[in-house]
C-alpha cells in the first residue's frame, strides 16, 4: 500500500474554503479542483485531503471540489471513492462530502 500524497488545504489553499466558482470569491471549489485537486490526481494514484486547520469547509466548496470530479471531469463515484480520502475535525464536512458524491453519482447514472 503507497502513501497518499497530502494536500493541506489550510496551508496550501487557504483556511476557509468556500463557495462554489469565481462568483463566489477566490477560495472556491472549482479552483481548488482545477489548480490543486486534478494536479494531484494525475500524479499521484491516492490523494488525501487534509483540512486540519481550516476553520470550516462550505457545502458548496465540498460539492464543488469532489462532486465535481463526477459532473464535471467525467469520473465515476468508484474512482472518487478509491482515489481520494479526507481529514477533518469536523466527521460531519467528510460525510457530507460522501453525500455529494452520492448524489453526483446519481446524477451520472441517469443521464446514462
Amino acid at each position: 500500500m503507497s502513501v497518499p500524497h497530502t494536500i493541506f488545504v489550510a496551508t496550501e489553499f487557504g483556511d476557509m474554503p468556500h463557495g462554489r466558482n469565481d462568483k463566489d470569491g477566490k477560495l472556491n471549489g472549482e479552483k481548488f479542483r482545477k489548480e490543486h485537486l486534478l494536479p494531484a490526481l494525475a500524479e499521484h494514484e491516492e490523494v488525501l485531503v487534509d483540512f486540519d486547520g481550516a476553520k470550516g469547509c462550505g457545502s458548496s466548496f465540498a460539492d464543488e471540489s469532489f462532486a465535481g470530479l463526477i459532473d464535471h471531469e467525467g469520473w465515476t463515484k468508484d474512482e472518487v471513492i478509491r482515489r481520494i480520502t479526507y481529514k477533518f475535525r469536523f466527521k460531519s464536512v467528510i460525510k457530507n462530502i460522501y453525500k455529494y458524491i452520492d448524489e453526483a453519482e446519481a446524477r451520472r447514472l441517469k443521464k446514462c
